[in-house]
């Protein structure tokens, strides 16, 4: 059996995490399909999230990504992802408000 890698999983959970939150506030019919299965929009992105870091994590063995310590990528997705977020929020508001 493969070994866990969980900086890559981190990885690519981060850039899931990312993209759902951002598509359920664009997209009310995918808001509504994760509400429709998961009972909350929110139960389904944590359990979208976690399937992705258990597949990621066991999928790849990767100690390098973007020619750079694969630790460090995912450190710093995790920060952008916050920041990403962040932003589009302060942004989604005033067009909204």
């Amino acid at each position: 059996m493969k070994e866990f890698n969980y900086y890559f999983g981190g990885f690519a959970a981060t850039i899931a995490l990312t993209l759902s939150v951002i598509l359920t506030e664009l997209s009310e019919p995918f808001k509504s399909f994760l509400t429709s299965i998961f009972t909350h929009h929110w139960i389904g992105k944590v359990i979208l999230v976690a399937i992705v870091f258990v597949i990621f994590g066991f999928a790849s063995q990767k100690k390098e990504l973007f020619g750079k310590n694969i630790g460090d990528v995912t450190w710093k997705s995790v920060i952008w992802s916050i920041i990403i977020i962040f932003l589009f929020y302060i942004v989604y508001y005033f067009f909204t408000h």
